[in-house]
């Protein structure tokens, strides 16, 4: 199962553009910084990810002003065939 839930901040967005489909797309970065357990031990984190919102969520997207936290669901994969870059598919967008 490939899923992935992120509750971060967008940090910045590009400009809407449309696949060779006609899907809108638009490209963002996500920022992220909390508190995890691991081995059972408390470890800060902090991390930014690119992300990318195709068709329909990609409004809600579009409409979120920088600095605005939200919890984004979705899916990783490569950013294009020939690359090994990982890019976070945002398909669900909770305010």
């Amino acid at each position: 199962m490939n899923q992935f839930i992120l509750t971060a901040a967008l940090v910045a967005k590009e400009a809407l553009r449309y696949t060779p489909a006609g899907l809108p797309v638009i490209e963002c970065q996500l920022e992220h910084s909390g508190e995890v357990q691991e081995a059972g031990n408390a470890r800060q984190v902090k991390m930014s990810i690119s992300a990318i919102a195709i068709g329909s969520v990609y409004e809600k997207l579009n409409q979120m002003h920088l600095g605005k936290v939200a919890r984004f669901s979705g899916f990783l994969t490569h950013k294009s065939l020939r690359s090994q870059r990982l890019v976070f598919h945002i398909t669900h967008i909770e305010l």
